[in-house]
This record gives C-alpha cells, structure tokens and sequence, in this order.
C-alpha cells in the first residue's frame, strides 16, 4: 500500500508531462502555419489529441496529487516543502483554466491566460525541484 502515492505521484507527473506540451505543440504548430508549411498528418493528430485532452489530463493531475498527498502524509507523516508549493500551484492553475472558459471581459481573459501559461512553467520548475 505504501506505493501507491508514488504511483499517484506518477500519474500526476505523466498528466503534467500531457499539459505542458499543448503549448509547446502550440508553438510549433503556429510557426510552421506562419511558414506556409502543412503540418505533417501525425503532428495534426497529436495536436488535436492534446488540445481535446487537456483539460482531462488537467482534472487527472490534480486528482491524482491530492490522493499522492493524502498517502504521503498517511505513511509518512510530513509532506515535502517544493511538492507542496506545486501542488497548491497546480490548485491555482486550475482555478485560472477554469476561470478562463468563464470570463467573458478580453482583457481580463488576456492577463489569466497569460498567468496561466507562467504559472505552468513554474509548476515545472517545482515539480522537477520536488523530483529531485
């Protein structure tokens, strides 16, 4: 049973991996449209897969973090200090995408989106911080 959070922790790393390359794919994708070149059949497909999944993956991660969390204190009675800060981070994340399907006001919506994109690369950074 004691493996189980690295498990959930797991699914949360995989599903994070998932969330942050729509942006990266979305780069890509962009540039090459600015280029005039046609995406390859396959790049269109694992675009279209991630933009359809990414708010799945988004509900799967903080599921999954939370359970990690809950096991992780249960076993060992203390939970590290940057795998909180991403947790919470992820927390705020997710209120800013869900916020952001709701806001009708563009420039608000502009400025979560922006927050969102950021706060995503710091989720990286404090995953990678807590992995190692």
């Amino acid at each position: 049973m004691e493996n189980f959070g690295g498990v959930f922790g797991s699914i949360g790393l995989l599903s994070i991996i998932l969330l942050v390359s729509r942006p990266i794919l979305q780069a890509v994708v962009e540039r090459m449209r600015k280029n005039g070149k046609t995406l390859p059949g396959w790049l269109k497909k694992v675009y279209q897969f991630v933009n359809k999944t990414h708010r799945n993956a988004g509900f799967v991660a903080v599921g999954a973090i939370i359970i990690h969390f809950i096991l992780q204190y249960s076993f060992f009675g203390e939970i590290p200090v940057a795998g909180l800060i991403a947790g919470l981070a992820l927390a705020v994340q997710s209120v800013l995408g869900f916020g952001l399907t709701k806001q009708k006001d563009k420039e608000i919506r502009k400025k979560m989106a922006l927050a969102h994109r950021v706060l995503g690369m710091v989720i990286v950074l404090a995953v990678l911080v807590h992995r190692l």
